[in-house]
């Protein structure tokens, strides 16, 4: 299960979906796809605003500067996230402490 930790000012996403194999897991390939586009989105916005940090099994996007921008891509992506937790329960869980 992937799973989500939202705090008020970062993300943290690990696990696999375990929805179908390494590589054909539509689950999994959504949640990197919604990542990556939302962090290039934020990068091409104002890079100096958040931080990410990816080791392979833990990926964290960390705000670090107010930026009503930054803020909103922010929050799209977790909206989306919870999205995809609804279609796909089983293979994702979002835990917010905001």
């Amino acid at each position: 299960m992937i799973k989500v930790k939202v705090l008020k000012d970062t993300i943290i996403i690990n696990g696999h979906a375990n929805f179908a194999n390494y590589g054909k897991d539509i689950v999994c390939a959504s949640v990197s796809a919604i990542v990556t586009t939302s962090i290039n989105d934020m990068y091409a916005v104002n890079k100096d605003s958040f931080v990410y940090t990816d080791d392979g099994n833990e990926l964290i996007i960390k705000i670090t500067k107010e930026d009503s921008l930054i803020l909103k891509l922010f929050h799209n992506l977790i909206e989306l996230l919870n999205n995809l937790e609804k279609d796909y329960p089983k293979n994702i869980k979002i835990e917010s402490e905001e």
